[in-house]
């Protein structure tokens, strides 16, 4: 078996340093490291945001809890409605904690797979209020 390597007829090696400017610079530059700060900080902002309402979602059932599952989802849910509609900022955090509810995962980056911690998180903070 011949092991020999086909290039186009334009083919140029280049040096590492050139290849900054074909690539979109170094890994490390500060713009790289200040969007990874950036990201890390509002993942953290977002989550804790998540984690402080459902705190005060779980203490709002546990005082107001009838046993009935469908009246204390209609009084959960007319809740929520009242905290996020009383004002812009109530919205904006409200939102972003049901969703992570909903959709809140960690993936894993070797197999493509995730883990819903969203969902399971609330379900389990819920059901043992």
């Amino acid at each position: 078996m011949e092991m020999t390597m086909r290039l186009p007829a334009n083919y140029n090696v280049m040096s590492a340093d050139e290849m900054t400017y074909t690539c979109g610079g170094d890994a490390t530059s500060a713009a790289s490291v200040l969007k990874t700060v950036f990201d890390v900080v509002a993942t953290g902002v977002v989550i804790l945001n998540w984690a402080d309402l459902l705190i005060e979602a779980r203490s709002w059932l546990t005082a107001n809890k009838t046993g009935d599952i469908v009246e204390d989802a209609q009084k959960g849910v007319e809740a929520w409605v009242e905290y996020t509609t009383s004002s812009i900022w109530n919205g904006v955090r409200s939102i972003s904690a049901t969703l992570i509810s909903f959709m809140g995962n960690i993936p894993l980056a070797s197999s493509g797979a995730v883990i819903p911690y969203g969902p399971v998180v609330t379900a389990l903070a819920l059901l043992t209020a």
